[in-house]
């Protein structure tokens, strides 16, 4: 698509001019989401004119999809509306739009949307506006204003609950309840066909005509097209304005008590306060969120627009409340890897939340701790001990990657190993929860959460390991590593050091544990047997890193250098393949990388790596990665910018910041790159920032990009704020309120 579609402005995405084509893929970036609810930027009104998907989606609320495999349910869509002026349907179509402006304000976290619609010799001014209350967030709100410019006549709009929705694969809902409370309230609930979660909704609907008495709400529809409607006559120039707040609560919510009474509370307890008051009070909570975590740089504008869309999105993103959620790759921006949580969210995104909002980080992993008997099963499964995380994670931890993919070239299948061998994701989760007591100090978290995770995973890993009695060490052998190209590769570089870290990470906070807590239970809930922690430093003493004698080349894993040498923008090439398994055979016998392995590595542990051999690494490894993964562009911006490589952090970072802004991938229109939002942060706060956790407060060791005069933000810091700044020529971090 042409970048030109959209406007530079600071705090603005904006479509300028009506491309019905590329409407799905808008949809992703204008959605607006709370944490707990996330609407995709669909037409309210029915539209045909172009690819559409009208997802309304609730963190949590999964059901089996048609191969039995959870996926995320699009509930209800609670902003349908149906427009008539003057007796003819309001739709969009070629011919009939004269003004077009589609515009998300990130400051506000308003969706707006206005057009000067014409229809034959009449012409009429829309506008529309929709917000997902970062104040509350069960409530949503939607405004219609419907002005005619040139003509006078009837006017009338439906807005309804519609359940007639579905997903991409799969219709999820039954209709439980309908019904109108009051002319102007409606309630609708709707239960999921497997999974049994109730979702309700309850709507309270307002008119306003200028200078006139707004028109009656009349009650129409039934069963899961129940709708409110309201005529007016206008005048031409005369403004009317309907809006509607929606209260939605689930079974599966952490407050108790039925659906229906919850909803209607809401409806019934904000009777008589108005649209623009819960949009106020929206507004404040969201600029209170960006005094927290906005990133001001002096540079490029459309490079600022491209930080704040990151950290407006991963804000959008974090469930509020409820610790039984966490953050899906695609966050609740459409239905890509079926609402699923990979290790995204610990490596990629919790770092944003770890320094801005460090409760929502904790919450975050609390979503770990509770899927811990998930992450059991499937470690018993295998035939392993302890805890083993999913690769693909849903409401119990259990593992739902699907054993098969579609062949985006032929009409076969591929299939998908990750499930079954992409292991890291348990150290992973253990390092997240690490780095968040080493940024917050919170000494109950390392008690009883860090340590229990940390135990659980490095029981898993010393099942796992391997004994080599000829060469007299530990191995780790059958796995896939972050590069997803080589599959059932031994001694994977990233998984054997961070399954050494584990086991160590666990022997030390065991040993800290009896050290400050001799006395408490949790000893005996986790049962450590006299001896294993010594076995577990043993493992890791005597763990296998593929590393060459001179210690500066770490080799992704055995025998990649016996791989052929190849040219990854050649070889990754799918127009050259009639199908994905011949490619993906090809990728496996080169060294071309589809993201970063070891450099994945230097990245998560800086401080372990001499310069030098990051730089050997960096030369060896840069130019053989296809970057065919949105978590690419971030790693390695962040990684040039510890070896100095400037350009090449920049170029990098451009990369990462611009992949939905810009459809980089080509699939943002199936939701945002929720990964790729972190590592954009980290390019910025790790990277050209430089910052570094201290024991009393954190470092900088900053470096600006070309054309960036100046970059400022704040960050939080063993339970204080920091006002950080950066240009040129100084760098001030200080204590701030």
């Amino acid at each position: 698509m042409s970048d030109a579609r959209f406007t530079t402005a600071d705090w603005v995405i904006e479509e300028t001019c009506w491309q019905p084509d590329r409407n799905q893929f808008s949809e992703s970036l204008f959605t607006v989401a709370n944490g707990y609810v996330g609407i995709r930027g669909f037409p309210e009104e029915p539209f045909g004119a172009g690819p559409t998907l009208r997802g309304v989606y609730v963190a949590g609320v999964f059901a089996p999809g048609a191969d039995g495999i959870p996926e995320l349910v699009n509930v209800p869509n609670i902003l349908a509306t149906e427009i008539t002026l003057g007796g003819r349907r309001f739709r969009l179509s070629d011919g009939n739009v004269k003004k077009y402006r589609r515009w998300l304000d990130m400051r506000r976290g308003l969706l707006h949307r206005c057009l000067i619609h014409a229809d034959g010799r009449r012409t009429t001014r829309l506008e529309f506006e929709r917000f997902a209350s970062l104040s509350n967030e069960h409530l949503t709100g939607q405004a219609v204003t419907i002005t005619p410019l040139n003509w006078s006549g009837k006017v009338s709009i439906v807005l309804r609950l519609d359940g007639r929705v579905r997903n991409v694969g799969k219709a999820h809902l039954r209709l439980l309840r309908s019904r109108h409370v009051a002319p102007q309230l409606m309630y609708l609930a709707t239960e999921t066909r497997g999974s049994r979660i109730r979702i309700g909704h309850a709507c309270r609907c307002r008119a306003w005509v200028r200078q006139a008495a707004p028109p009656p709400a009349q009650p129409i529809g039934r069963d899961k097209a129940i709708g409110v409607r309201f005529d007016t006559t206008l005048e031409c120039g005369q403004r009317a304005v309907f809006d509607r707040i929606v209260s939605t609560h689930t079974s599966r919510d952490p407050q108790s008590g039925p659906v229906e009474p919850r909803c209607l509370e809401d409806a019934r307890r904000h009777r008589e306060t108005s649209y623009g008051t819960f949009r106020r009070r929206h507004i404040r909570a969201w600029r209170r969120r960006w005094q927290r975590a906005d990133i001001e740089i002096d540079g490029p504008r459309e490079e600022q627009q491209a930080i704040r869309f990151a950290v407006f999105h991963l804000t959008q993103a974090c469930p509020p409340q409820d610790p039984t959620v966490s953050i899906a790759a695609k966050g609740l921006t459409g239905e890509g890897y079926r609402g699923h949580v990979f290790w995204d969210t610990e490596v990629f995104m919790l770092p944003f939340f770890v320094h801005t909002a460090p409760r929502a980080a904790r919450r975050l992993l609390e979503y770990r701790y509770r899927t811990l008997d998930g992450a059991r099963r499937k470690a018993l499964a295998a035939g392993y001990e302890g805890a083993m995380f999913a690769w693909e994670s849903a409401e119990t931890g259990d593992e739902v990657c699907p054993p098969y993919v579609p062949d985006p070239m032929s009409d076969g299948l591929v299939r998908v190993l990750t499930g079954e061998l992409q292991q890291h994701v348990s150290a992973d989760v253990a390092y997240a929860a690490w780095r968040y007591v080493q940024a917050t100090g919170d000494q109950v978290f390392r008690r009883e959460r860090l340590l229990p995770l940390a135990v659980l995973t490095a029981r898993f890993w010393a099942s796992r390991a391997w004994f080599n009695r000829k060469q007299n060490r530990y191995e780790i052998r059958d796995v896939i590593g972050p590069d997803e190209f080589h599959e059932h590769v031994n001694n994977d570089a990233y998984t054997n050091f961070l399954a050494t870290w584990n086991l160590r990470l666990a022997a030390d906070e065991m040993d800290h544990f009896q050290a400050t807590q001799p006395d408490r239970p949790p000893l005996r809930l986790l049962n450590v047997m006299p001896g294993e922690t010594a076995q577990w430093r043993t493992i890791a003493e005597g763990m296998f890193l593929p590393v060459l004698a001179d210690g500066s080349l770490w080799l992704q894993h055995d025998g990649f250098l016996k791989l052929v040498e190849a040219d990854p923008s050649r070889l990754c090439s799918r127009a050259a393949y009639t199908c994905e398994t011949l490619r993906l055979r090809q990728l496996r016998g080169s060294q071309v990388l589809k993201q970063p392995d070891v450099l994945m590595l230097l990245a998560l542990f800086p401080g372990k790596f001499s310069r030098r051999v990051k730089r050997r690494n960096w030369d060896f490894y840069e130019p053989r990665t296809a970057h065919e993964s949105s978590l690419s562009a971030g790693v390695h911006s962040l990684v040039a910018s510890d070896i100095g490589l400037r350009r090449k952090a920049y170029e990098y970072f451009r990369q990462s910041a611009f992949i939905d802004i810009h459809d980089r991938m080509g699939n943002t229109d199936t939701g945002l790159h929720c990964a790729a939002l972190g590592g954009t942060w980290q390019a910025v706060v790790r990277g050209f920032l430089g910052l570094r956790p201290g024991e009393m407060q954190p470092k900088l060791r900053a470096h600006l990009p070309r054309g960036w005069d100046r970059i400022a933000t704040r960050i939080k810091h063993k339970d204080r704020w920091y006002a950080v700044e950066a240009t040129r020529s100084a760098t001030r971090i200080e204590p701030c309120g």
